[in-house]
């Protein structure tokens, strides 16, 4: 950032000063190979730089798909077999009656059972009785 900086307020007067001082330090000889090394590793500095922008953005993408995947699935959880909001819940069972009659127990009979005539039921106070 700092190069870009200085290459975009540079002007040609600075560029002739820039020559001459690399002129100076490297000497003439030296000066197309040191040029060839300075362009190799900003070559490689810029791949470098686009492979690991290239990565983040990958990871970005990752991480938007498994979040739209999560959606889907926690949208797919709630809305399993249809719309629910249409489903009519189930009334709750009626509760038992308030007085039920005492269950009386019966002997144990060591002989052969006999078979009694059916008595009536006794109406319970305040049930309703089954239509037939």
């Amino acid at each position: 950032m700092a190069l870009a900086f200085i290459f975009d307020g540079a002007g040609f007067g600075e560029w002739l000063v820039l020559l001459a001082v690399l002129l100076v330090v490297v000497g003439p000889k030296n000066l197309p190979s040191a040029a060839r090394s300075f362009g190799r590793q900003y070559a490689k500095l810029k791949r470098l730089a686009d492979s690991f922008r290239r990565q983040i953005m990958d990871m970005d993408r990752e991480i938007d798909r498994v979040i739209e995947d999560s959606e889907i699935e926690l949208e797919s959880a709630f809305t399993m077999e249809g719309d629910e909001s249409s489903v009519v819940p189930e009334p709750p069972p009626e509760p038992p009656p308030a007085n039920p009659e005492p269950v009386q127990s019966e002997p144990e009979a060591t002989e052969p059972a006999q078979t009694k005539p059916a008595q009536p039921e006794k109406p319970v106070p305040g049930a309703v009785e089954p239509e037939n």
